[in-house]
């Protein structure tokens, strides 16, 4: 919305050059140029409000200004890129905290679904690298995303922890990808096990859901827009999750997601 909203102020200054100045050749260079001077400015303001977060501490809490300076920002990037995206399903969401089980096609896919459950407090357990080195990645952390090092087993069992403490807080929902990387083919790759310890540490329930559409962006931008179809499947609850291995949640889980997706 506010990628849109950015047209009234550029309109604002061509009307000022087309009435006040009379230059009526200059209308659309101004119209463009104040919508992305405007855009520039905004993009700015982001950068600062990252510098204003720190990735060496450790938050006990996720600000509710901050998650909504995200939203703001992904819903702008989103519109930027042409993006547009539909949820399927959200009725079968269960009452309080959850871990959300999903395909991973693209780098749209938590930005996509961040916005398609954003009647949900959701953050997502990620690689280092989206944390500490993308544009929002310090504004995401402060909002309870989390980095993990799927290297190291220990350092991943601590990541794993936290996102199970803050569930257990109330703080947030989390939302991983069991594939552990984006596939490159469009195949479903093995899901890793450990990707659900999460939800038993918290004894949440489970939300199997599927992305489809978001690997199409590097063939549409910028000329075609992109839609993105994000479905709940099913939800395994906190007692299924209990009483199951984790091997064996990811066996149902990922099956779920073939039976959609075919591959």
């Amino acid at each position: 919305m506010l990628f849109y909203l950015m047209w009234i102020p550029a309109l604002i200054v061509a009307a000022l050059c087309l009435l006040v100045w009379h230059i009526g050749w200059w209308t659309i260079p101004a119209l463009i140029g104040a919508f992305v001077f405007f855009n520039l400015m905004y993009i700015l303001y982001v950068w600062i409000l990252c510098q204003t977060v720190t990735t060496e501490k450790e938050y006990d809490d996720i600000s509710p200004f901050y998650h909504r300076q995200m939203m703001i920002f992904i819903d702008w990037l989103l519109a930027a890129m042409g993006v547009r995206w539909d949820v399927e399903g959200l009725e079968k969401l269960p009452e309080g905290e959850f871990l959300l089980v999903c395909n991973h096609r693209s780098i749209l896919d938590p930005l996509t679904t961040q916005m398609a459950l954003q009647s949900r407090s959701m953050a997502f357990i990620s690689k280092p690298e989206n944390i500490y080195k993308l544009f929002l990645g310090r504004v995401a952390y402060r909002c309870g995303f989390l980095a993990i090092d799927r290297e190291n087993a220990r350092n991943a069992l601590v990541t794993i922890n936290k996102a199970a403490d803050n569930m257990k807080k109330h703080l947030c929902s989390y939302g991983i990808y069991p594939e552990g990387t984006r596939t490159r083919t469009g195949d479903l790759q093995e899901f890793h096990a450990g990707s659900f310890k999460a939800a038993q540490k918290a004894k949440v329930p489970v939300v199997v859901s599927v992305i489809t559409g978001s690997d199409q962006f590097k063939h549409n931008f910028p000329l075609r827009r992109t839609r993105v179809k994000i479905t709940i499947l099913n939800v395994l609850d906190a007692e299924t999750v209990k009483a199951s291995k984790t091997k064996e949640l990811a066996e149902i889980s990922r099956n779920m997601i073939l039976e959609v997706t075919g591959h």
